[in-house]
């Protein structure tokens, strides 16, 4: 961190500080020094943007920039600060895209947003905004949500317009008479988080991927800002329904560390516990998905199946299978008044697993025709990793040791026993693996913190019927703070301000994992057959909720 802090200090700053163990934080005076800075930065190793995090401080006419960079090999971040003027004609600092890949959308979520400009950007568009909210920049405090959410039917004639103009052109362009098209494919959800690919082809063979995540957004992060800080974990929760209780530990870490309370040794177990059911829930549809994009059916009513026992398990904690609101700031929601038959659940979810495992091994992860279609095809190599932060399982698959959990431990993570799970090759058939071993690795995280709890319980350290919560204020002081977790699908951040004595999040940037993986289809399609669309995006397990958020 010396050496992070030794750059930085050659240029003038406001302040330089450490921010927890692996980070470092740091607030230019000079927002030109910005590429100078970040140059420095990838020289010493920090190769990768998490996401670029703009807040509007409309009462100090200024526009913050957060930008939050990593070293994913070294375990060394930098959260960068620089402010930059409200007014939009001077709203403007260099994209840093050039210098690194994965900001390309978080900068253009950042210009669409905010209306912050970026200089020679590649290719500088609305994006993720639906048509309506064009040049509007909807997440500034003077954004008139109420105004804007009157004229419904007229935003949605201009959505369907843009569309139908986009295909004209692309008739009047392309036509008929050769092997090129433009084919639409998706949505892929016809209610929650559709995504469409524009696919450019050359007969079967692939030129060039669109992706449109624009369809639905549904400003998650305003609707957030609109809650108290209790109510607002029915907003993150929602970023993704597959693994629904790690939003919310991801979000209540952020408050809890600005009102300054510490959850309770009971609270950080239920917490491991939780987490992990909710990433076997959502690693079970990732592996029957991955299945279905071959037509495979049957392994995904195998993975839906086993699913239930996990729900369940969800289910008699919260009362809720999907939406379970079961982790607030300060612990977890509910007491556990009979631990023992809770308890049994987890047990028989954890023997239902145990018991097919023999057959999806044999049946399904050493299929013929899995392997045929798989393997060797869209490899992503380790620099691939750094250059587009791919997080999670898909970096984990081409071997890359990165897991929050273990960087930055949180809950009771740093109190268990686990490593790193990684695969070699890279290719699909590897991201269909390591989904496979990280399921086995929740299953020993939940057996260990269940034996944790029992521990505590018995000698007296822990009631289960008192320690779920520890109060938090309705009013919190001003400040803000950064909380990430291993989502099922890789990096959670979350970026949390507060005003003074504030009742709600007067900012609340929520990153996930699955824009940076779509924004690679790209890269991982061209020059593949159309026939390899399915398979390859199956193989990202993406969930378009937290797309279009």
């Amino acid at each position: 961190m010396d050496k992070l802090k030794d750059i930085l200090k050659n240029y003038e700053n406001e302040y330089i500080e450490d921010y927890k163990k692996t980070w470092v934080k740091v607030k230019l005076k000079n927002k030109d020094d910005l590429l100078n800075v970040v140059k420095d930065l990838k020289k010493e190793g920090v190769k990768t943007c998490s996401t670029v995090s703009p807040t509007d401080f409309i009462d100090e006419d200024k526009i913050e920039m957060n930008y939050f960079l990593e070293d994913l090999k070294n375990k060394r971040n930098v959260w960068l600060k620089v402010d930059l003027p409200r007014e939009l004609e001077k709203c403007e600092i260099d994209s840093i895209t050039p210098l690194f890949p994965s900001a390309d959308w978080h900068e253009l979520e950042a210009y669409s947003t905010f209306g912050v400009k970026f200089k020679n950007h590649p290719n500088l568009r609305y994006f993720l905004i639906s048509q309506d909210f064009y040049g509007k920049f909807p997440f500034r405090k003077d954004f008139d949500w109420v105004s804007h959410e009157k004229n419904l039917i007229e935003n949605i004639n201009i959505i369907t317009k843009d569309f139908f103009d986009d295909f004209d052109e692309n008739e009047q362009k392309i036509g008929h008479e050769s092997a090129h098209t433009i084919l639409n494919w998706g949505p892929t959800h016809p209610a929650s988080g559709p995504i469409r690919l524009k696919v450019t082809t050359n007969g079967e063979i692939i030129e060039k991927i669109d992706p449109d995540i624009g369809y639905v957004w549904r400003a998650l992060e305003n609707l957030a800002e609109r809650k108290d800080f209790i109510g607002a974990i029915t907003a993150v929760e929602r970023i993704c329904f597959m693994d629904n209780p790690n939003p919310m530990i991801c979000y209540s870490q952020a408050v809890e560390e600005i009102a300054g309370k510490e959850i309770t040794p009971f609270a950080k177990f239920m917490r491991v516990i939780l987490g992990e059911t909710g990433r076997i829930a959502s690693h079970l549809i990732s592996m029957g998905g991955f299945f279905g994009t071959m037509g495979l059916q049957t392994f995904l009513m195998w993975t839906l199946d086993i699913r239930e026992f996990f729900l369940d398990v969800l289910e008699d904690y919260s009362g809720a299978r999907i939406a379970t609101a079961s982790v607030e700031p300060g612990g977890v929601r509910f007491p556990l008044s009979d631990y023992k038959t809770w308890f049994g659940e987890i047990e028989k979810a954890i023997k239902k697993w145990e018991s097919v495992k023999p057959d999806i091994e044999d049946i399904f992860m050493k299929n013929p025709l899995m392997t045929t279609r798989a393997k060797n095809l869209g490899v992503f190599s380790i620099n691939d990793v750094e250059e587009f932060y791919l997080a999670g399982p898909i970096a984990r698959a081409s071997g890359y040791k990165t897991d929050v959990r273990i960087d930055e431990p949180y809950a009771g993570y740093g109190e268990l026993e686990m490593d790193y799970v990684t695969c070699e090759n890279g290719d699909a058939r590897d991201r269909l693996f390591i989904i496979y071993k990280e399921i086995n690795q929740a299953i020993d995280l939940i057996k260990q913190a269940v034996k944790k709890i029992e521990a505590g319980i018995k000698v007296g350290e822990m009631d289960p019927m008192k320690d779920h919560l520890v109060r938090i204020p309705k009013r919190l002081p001003k400040g803000e703070a950064v909380a990430r977790v291993e989502w099922a699908r890789g990096e959670m951040l979350m970026h949390l301000v507060t005003g003074e004595k504030a009742t709600s999040p007067y900012r609340l940037k929520l990153k996930a994992p699955s824009v940076n993986h779509t924004m690679v289809l790209d890269k991982l399609l061209r020059g593949k057959t159309l026939s390899d669309i399915p398979l390859l995006y199956g193989s990202m397990h993406i969930c378009q909720g937290d797309l279009d958020r």
